[in-house]
């Protein structure tokens, strides 16, 4: 069977030593490292999660399926603390009944089939740029920093610099940013082999076919932000092991250019919409179709475009 058929109910129901032989012909025809296979569990479902190094960069399987996407509003049943936030924002500004608006801002119902692939656990910016310790960039800021000794920071310069030392006071972390466009970013991946998730494939790896509004349920909490909030299932790994759809402000791009997930680009939470309308910018179908078309117009540049990126197991 071509390991892109795998599913998630067959790569479940695999003996250990069958999932390790497996791990290991995929990192070998991938040219990747096994880092590990373990039993996790997200939101009360249990998974085999495995991981993989590719220079760095670490994968996790995500098996394919005939997963239901996006999200049927009409079933929400909103806590009444979800209820009580929408009523006061849409007082404030105009909004229509809580189910249309939901409907209105995540993808519509569908069935789809999922190859599984390997999705990158942390998302990747074109945009920024690791540097060696020893780059006149980082000599030059770290000699105007003074004593860093027994405390960790992070310094950063007005032409998109950033240096991060350790309690030594050694640098542990440089990286400079520079502006990319979309094309840009998608092109960059393409050459390191890699491209970045379909709208469908994000929703998979995001949402691991949970059916709820978000990935853990239908609840999320009524006294802050998703930033506000350090701990919680929004910041914990997902099913298959990924760190996804944690923070509005970071959102994703996808193979279709006006097409984002993950968040909003943080507007909804800068403009202290409320706190339930700041969280269902983190639902797995969320979309904002006015943000994403704003993001796609007059060849735009940015300092950061994030991507998922994914290897295929064809």
């Amino acid at each position: 069977m071509p390991y892109a058929d795998l599913s998630f109910a067959q790569w479940n129901d695999l003996s250990d030593g069958a999932a390790r032989r497996i791990a290991q012909d995929i990192a070998d025809r991938h040219d990747l490292t096994v880092v590990g296979l373990k039993d996790t569990a997200y939101a009360g479902r249990s998974h085999r999660m495995a991981l993989f190094d590719r220079n760095g960069m670490r994968f996790a399987l995500v098996p394919g399926g005939r997963p239901t996407l996006g999200y049927d509003a009409a079933r929400f049943q909103p806590f009444p603390e979800q209820a009580a936030s929408y009523a006061d924002s849409a007082g404030e500004y105009g909004l229509p009944p809580l189910a249309e608006y939901v409907d209105a801002m995540t993808s519509p119902v569908r069935g789809a089939e999922m190859p599984a692939m390997l999705v990158a656990v942390e998302a990747f910016d074109p945009c920024e740029i690791p540097l060696a310790p020893d780059d006149p960039r980082v000599l030059e800021l770290v000699a105007s920093t003074g004593d860093r000794r027994g405390v960790v920071k992070v310094f950063r310069s007005g032409g998109g610099l950033t240096v991060e030392f350790d309690q030594t006071g050694q640098v542990a972390r440089a990286r400079a940013t520079r502006e990319v466009s979309y094309d840009e970013a998608v092109a960059g991946l393409a050459s390191i082999g890699l491209r970045t998730t379909t709208a469908d494939e994000w929703e998979w790896a995001c949402g691991a076919g949970a059916t709820t509004l978000f990935r853990w349920g239908d609840d999320c909490p009524n006294d802050g932000y998703p930033f506000d909030c350090k701990t919680g299932a929004h910041r914990e790994a997902n099913l298959w092991g990924l760190a996804i759809g944690q923070d509005p402000y970071k959102h994703e791009a996808t193979t279709e250019r006006t097409i984002v997930c993950g968040g909003d680009g943080g507007g909804t939470t800068c403009g202290g919409s409320g706190f339930f309308l700041g969280w269902l910018t983190l639902a797995t179908a969320y979309r904002d179709k006015d943000f994403g078309q704003w993001l796609a117009s007059d060849d735009r540049y940015s300092h950061e475009i994030l991507t998922r990126p994914v290897i295929n197991l064809g």
